[in-house]
């Protein structure tokens, strides 16, 4: 059932955020043929095509405050601002339209170390009612420098997810002390300590949280790995134990941008992800959608079909031994008597940005492929796994609890990317990809074609058993708008914040990214999602 309609707030400037242009976003639609991902689509995901320039994206966060003759906003003093009132106010101004269970945020330290824990170490699912709520969790670290642009995307996060939506998002930064020796939970005076030494603008801090290795140690004693390509995971699944008031846990990186409406994009992956079927959303999840290879989402779907032969590797759990299952039981023995109906209408308990593979496909190259541990019923190369890079992903309560007791009582663990696909395809919890935009560096050339080839891989049509190209291997993604080791996000952003291309950012005629367009002496950006966008060194 949707939710009442959401109720107004008040922004950073004292106004309530419908009447006040200076605190809106400043799109516009421009007489030129907005551009085509490379995979992904911007109608099957339901996603404006906007244009933005970097003031009418930021303008209203900061950007250009400091030139007096230019700047057309009312200025904030943003020390003075605290993102957790503002959260915490627009929520009561919405309470009625959440369950009672919904709560304020807090940054009340709730985090202990495991012996002298205050909630319970197991919990289940079924001792939670919905909240209609979702976490966005930023991970930041001691010593961060925020930059002028890290300020404008965090306050962006907070307006247009956190307060824009009426409060069915709330911002939190849970911030790494890092080191083992910090000893951050031994009292009160030592997590306030740290907590001032660690460099926290003033206007976030009463949403910031800390944590530490120590917290992860003695949680998680038999995982004995707590490095970020090991156990990302690990600090969101202790923060859903601790603060289990949300529905859905969003972790998100300080290293990705949204080009359009945080909000409204946000919005619109929760939406497709909950239109999905549950039958064969594994196997949708280990293809990219080309829009140039197939015209509509709908296509795409009926070639996995093909491909798959009408059933699916996961009808509800994809079973292991190591493990019971939490997931539902499927309405029919056979994924084949299911018209794709069954989980249509359900939020999906893990949300990725990307493209899963089967960890243990012959040609799969991943280097992390043989890394698991605690199953011994698993056989000698394991159970089942998937893996989904990068490591943004939306995942429930459910999902991250389910996580958390394997690796308390267990010990089980693998690496960070194939974690949550892997635990929720164990559980038989339902999964999407949805098919957000993504952009190529070298689109429109020779070497584009070549790569959209070596990408797509034959799709479908090329698959064996319905779960992915037959061949794993891909090229490089040097020149993706969203891919973890891509240099291309940050040229773009330095493009558009300057209007001048650095040499990554240079497309094949030596101007500005092609994903940018100069208009009337203004550059435009569209509206996608970008990472990684790094401003540490």
């Amino acid at each position: 059932m949707p939710l009442l309609k959401r109720v107004a707030c008040h922004g950073p400037r004292g106004r309530l955020l419908s009447q006040n242009p200076d605190d809106e976003l400043r799109s516009v639609k421009l007489d030129i043929p907005y551009p085509t991902p490379f995979v992904g689509s911007y109608s099957e995901l339901g996603i404006d095509q906007s244009w933005m320039t970097a003031d009418g994206r930021y303008g209203a966060y900061g950007y250009g405050e400091e030139d007096e003759n230019t700047y057309n906003r009312t200025r904030v003093v943003w020390d003075n601002v605290d993102w957790g009132d503002l959260q915490n106010e627009c929520f009561d101004q919405n309470v009625r339209r959440f369950p009672v269970s919904a709560k304020r945020i807090t940054n009340e330290y709730r985090f202990r170390l495991r012996n002298q824990s205050l909630v319970p170490e197991l919990r289940s699912w079924e001792d939670f009612t919905p909240t209609r709520r979702t976490a966005i969790v930023l991970r930041s670290f001691d010593g961060y420098k925020y930059t002028p642009e890290d300020l404008y995307n965090l306050r962006s996060l907070v307006v247009e997810a956190g307060l824009r939506t009426g409060g069915e998002y709330a911002v939190v930064l849970l911030v790494n002390i890092r080191g083992t020796d910090s000893n951050i939970f031994a009292s009160k005076e030592a997590y306030r300590a740290a907590f001032e030494k660690a460099g926290i603008p003033l206007e976030f801090q009463s949403i910031a949280l800390l944590w530490d290795e120590t917290l992860l140690r003695t949680w998680y004693p038999e995982v004995d790995e707590y490095r970020t390509e090991w156990q990302v995971f690990q600090p969101l699944q202790l923060f859903a134990l601790h603060y289990p008031e949300y529905d859905h846990y969003w972790q998100l990186e300080m290293d990705m941008r949204f080009l359009g409406d945080t909000g409204a994009y946000l919005d619109a992956l929760s939406r497709f992800a909950r239109s999905e079927p549950r039958k064969q959303s594994l196997e949708r999840s280990t293809f990219q959608y080309f829009p140039s290879k197939h015209p509509t989402y709908a296509s795409f779907s009926a070639a996995v079909d093909a491909a798959s032969r009408g059933t699916t590797r996961a009808w509800g759990p994809l079973r292991i031994r190591d493990l019971a299952p939490i997931g539902p039981v499927p309405p029919h023995r056979s994924a084949k008597s299911d018209p794709f109906l069954w989980g249509v209408g359900e939020d999906a308990d893990l949300l990725t940005t990307s493209f899963c593979t089967d960890a243990l496909a012959p040609t799969t190259p991943w280097v992390y492929k043989t890394w698991i541990r605690g199953f011994p019923l698993g056989g000698a190369s394991g159970p089942p796994r998937f893996f989904c890079p990068p490591a943004v992903m939306r995942a429930s309560r459910a999902l991250l609890l389910a996580v958390h007791e394997a690796q308390l009582v267990r010990g089980m663990r693998i690496p960070s990317e194939a974690t949550l696909p892997s635990f929720a395809l164990w559980h038989g919890l339902k999964l999407s990809y949805p098919p957000q935009p993504v952009f190529m560096r070298q689109q429109g050339t020779e070497e584009g074609e070549r790569r959209v080839e070596g990408w797509y891989r034959g799709g479908p049509g090329n698959s064996s058993d319905g779960l992915g190209p037959e061949d794993k291997r891909h090229p490089w993604g040097d020149g993706l708008s969203w891919w973890w080791e891509s240099k291309w996000p940050r040229a773009v952003v330095d493009a558009w914040f300057t209007s001048t291309a650095g040499e990554e950012g240079k497309d094949r005629t030596g101007e500005l990214p092609f994903l940018l367009v100069e208009k009337g002496g203004e550059v435009y950006a569209p509206n996608v999602a970008m990472h990684p966008v790094k401003t540490q060194r």
